[in-house]
């Protein structure tokens, strides 16, 4: 295959009055961290690699599964027939839109554990934006403590049945989210995709508005980011914007205090699936698998298949499906207790 032309890949965005050369080299040689490949993280990645830029970190804990086909778009039918991890499938597909970049794809749990050494001392090294494409204010919080330590922007977004919700907050110029939010919401008072849904085109829209965003951070126009949040309802058809300007809070604990609360707690070892009957195991002591020996044991009670990035199969016995990464996280499929989970972890893989 010839190699692409010169110029010709970003001609179209090369034209653009507020863009030269200049620019696009700077986006070249720009690195964004994405924090989660779904509905969000999908077309914000897609769009950042397809207008150049040369570094792209993509980071979920999740596999492709057909319930995400109608809105994550990097993802396709034989993605969720082979279960392929998201942050796989999402890099499968960018280096294919765009060979002249550098994707790294992480399966894992984004967590306080691993947080700042992905930050820090990834692969590609620390980006220069970071790109919420998460759906928790958990992890939110944890992006927000990263970036304040760290002065890296954070373009946050949300997407949630008919409404979305996007905002920068660059480390001492505008608040920080917990400017705006001091706490995360009590569990449970929120919807979620499970309960609520998602209609496709606000994620896309979201995701759309996060990528202009990083882009003007990119090529250094940051005096064009916006300085509002803005809120809007689709198929209501409302919006408002909420000016950031004069939001600072002098009492932030993390901008102001610089108390990173939510980088510092130790991560919770069993969370429930948001749209699954199943619980998550992330164990505190994080060690390499030994893939093959773990997968011969497990074949012992039940079908199991191996993979380069997992070992997936269902017990004989309870018909309870079991996924184990590298990292010893596992998923068991068709419970809800954690205690049951945290159980079957200890017989079969380990303390």
């Amino acid at each position: 295959m010839p190699d692409t032309p010169p110029n010709q890949r970003y001609i179209r965005q090369l034209r653009l009055p507020f863009w030269d050369q200049a620019a696009q080299d700077r986006l070249a040689n720009s690195h964004a961290l994405i924090v989660g490949c779904g509905a969000l993280g999908c077309p914000s990645a897609d769009l950042l690699a397809r207008a150049g830029v040369g570094k792209i970190t993509l980071i979920d804990r999740d596999l492709v599964e057909y319930s995400n086909l109608h809105r994550q778009t990097l993802f396709c039918d034989a993605d969720a027939r082979d279960q392929l991890p998201k942050a796989q499938a999402a890099k499968n597909r960018l280096v294919a839109v765009n060979p002249e970049i550098e994707v790294d794809a992480i399966v894992a749990d984004f967590g306080a554990y691993d947080a700042d050494r992905i930050v820090l001392h990834g692969k590609l090294g620390k980006p220069d934006v970071l790109l919420d494409g998460t759906d928790n204010f958990e992890t939110r919080f944890l992006i927000n403590d990263l970036s304040v330590m760290h002065t890296i922007p954070y373009v946050y977004g949300g997407a949630i049945a008919t409404r979305g919700m996007a905002a920068v907050f660059i480390p001492g110029k505008t608040p920080c989210l917990r400017c705006l939010f001091s706490s995360p919401p009590p569990p449970g008072s929120q919807p979620t995709c499970e309960s609520a849904g998602v209609f496709a085109p606000v994620s896309a829209i979201i995701a759309s508005y996060q990528a202009s965003e990083a882009l003007k951070l990119l090529i250094g126009a940051q005096d064009r980011v916006m300085g509002s949040m803005l809120e809007f309802d689709l198929w209501e058809g409302t919006r408002r914007r909420l000016e950031l300007a004069g939001l600072i809070d002098p009492e932030c604990p993390c901008c102001h205090q610089r108390d990173f609360e939510f980088l510092d707690r130790e991560d919770e070892e069993t969370q429930s699936i948001c749209g699954r009957s199943a619980i998550q195991i992330n164990p505190h002591t994080k060690s390499p698998i030994a893939m093959s020996e773990l997968a011969e044991s497990l074949n012992q009670h039940g079908t199991f298949e191996t993979t380069s990035f997992m070992i997936k199969g269902r017990f004989t016995a309870d018909d309870i499906g079991l996924t184990v990464f590298r990292d010893g996280r596992a998923i068991f499929d068709g419970i809800d207790d954690p205690a049951i989970a945290r159980a079957l972890y200890a017989r079969y893989i380990g303390c």
